[in-house]
């Protein structure tokens, strides 16, 4: 594993954490448009052969040891193109909400390349996360509440479904998330990404994570219940 540190505020209490593997490279863009934001953070990159939530998790567990616990994590993709102010508006949004089932924050955001799709920030609802993942990996999340749900999921078996696992598994424990509808990123999509894989790969991850995920929250939820129930 290699860390790069990137940007340093030591006495920031967030960390943006870019996770790559040994060939990859973080855009231009994404170092241009990071800029565009006034809040104080560090923002490391974790390289290695691992799955994007293996490295944030390690990229966190090193800098615990590094430094400290910081207050909020953001994994950020390598070639995100930032909207301005991005992160200073989920920080912000977050910081402004005292509720205790508030976990993480999430923007509007969009792919373009080979795959082309747009996924505005809904505020959240459980009848819909449990249907299907409208929610970015590129989300900023509260450490305590990770540390106290266990952690990322990290397991293989539910590659490019992994970011839709971690927030099932809040759900599961009374964690929601919370809208950042002014926030929004660009996400370049490329035909090997983890994006981009066959219906086939999808189905088979898709099915395992309703097995694993979904149904548990049924038994635990039922299948009418909405998150204002769960408030």
């Amino acid at each position: 594993m290699e860390v790069k540190v990137l940007k340093e505020n030591k006495n920031s209490d967030l960390l943006v954490v870019t996770p790559l593997l040994p060939s990859h490279k973080i855009s231009r863009d994404t170092k241009v448009t990071i800029k565009r934001n006034q809040l104080p953070f560090t923002w490391i990159s974790v390289s290695d052969n691992q799955n994007i939530p293996t490295n944030v998790s390690n990229g966190l567990d090193w800098f615990r040891k590094e430094h400290h616990k910081p207050k909020y994590i953001l994994p950020l993709d390598n070639d995100v193109v930032l909207g301005r102010n991005m992160i200073d508006r989920m920080y912000n949004n977050i910081e402004s909400v005292k509720h205790g089932a508030i976990a993480y924050t999430y923007s509007n955001f969009k792919f373009q390349g080979s795959v082309n799709a747009e996924f505005p920030a809904r505020p959240f609802d459980i009848k819909k996360i449990i249907e299907h993942n409208y929610i970015s990996s590129n989300s900023m999340i509260k450490v305590t509440c990770l540390d106290r749900v266990g952690g990322f999921v990290m397991d293989d078996q539910y590659k490019r479904l992994l970011d839709w696992c971690l927030w099932l598994k809040f759900l599961y424990h009374g964690y929601v998330g919370l809208a950042s509808p002014n926030a929004s990123f660009v996400a370049i999509s490329s035909s090997d990404s983890v994006s981009d894989g066959s219906d086939m790969d999808y189905n088979v991850k898709r099915n395992r994570v309703l097995k694993d995920f979904v149904e548990p929250l049924y038994e635990k939820f039922g299948k009418d219940k909405s998150v204002n129930d769960n408030e």
